[in-house]
């Protein structure tokens, strides 16, 4: 069996975004390397099949103060992928990340979830509803700025 070679690295997000990941890894017994990866990998997959186009452009908060770094491992295949899209679209792996919470989180977790209806009662998503209406002047200039379609 040939063994799989990982390789370090990291990523800065916003604080608000590091809470959800710490959060959501405490809540599903996953680590903050399995979640980051998961998110940026339904970002990409967005991309791919073209819920996503266009230019994307940068927008997470430039304040070094409100950054964290969230530090992850990357196989020969993902470093494949993640290499790719950061190249195809212009795009640091931190931003494809940020797109993925801004646009993908409730669907991650949704995907962790084996119930979401006591999610809601539980309040799960209350602080990323709230962090989500303060980025809300965001969201039209991200569909705008990136021609985002959103395909059910």
């Amino acid at each position: 069996m040939k063994k799989i070679k990982k390789h370090g690295t990291s990523a800065n997000v916003d604080e608000k975004f590091f809470y959800e990941i710490c959060l959501a890894a405490e809540k599903y017994n996953l680590t903050r390397n399995e979640i980051i990866k998961d998110i940026i990998k339904l970002t990409i997959k967005a991309i791919q099949s073209g819920r996503i186009s266009g230019k994307l452009i940068e927008y997470q908060n430039h304040s070094p103060n409100d950054w964290e770094t969230i530090y992850y491992t990357l196989d020969e295949n993902e470093i494949e992928l993640f290499s790719a899209s950061r190249q195809k679209y212009k795009i640091s792996i931190s931003k494809l990340a940020f797109i993925g919470f801004i646009l993908f989180w409730k669907q991650l977790i949704q995907m962790y979830s084996k119930n979401i209806t006591k999610l809601l009662k539980d309040g799960f998503f209350i602080n990323y509803d709230e962090y989500r209406k303060k980025m809300a002047y965001l969201v039209p200039y991200f569909k705008k700025r990136l021609c985002i379609h959103m395909k059910e």
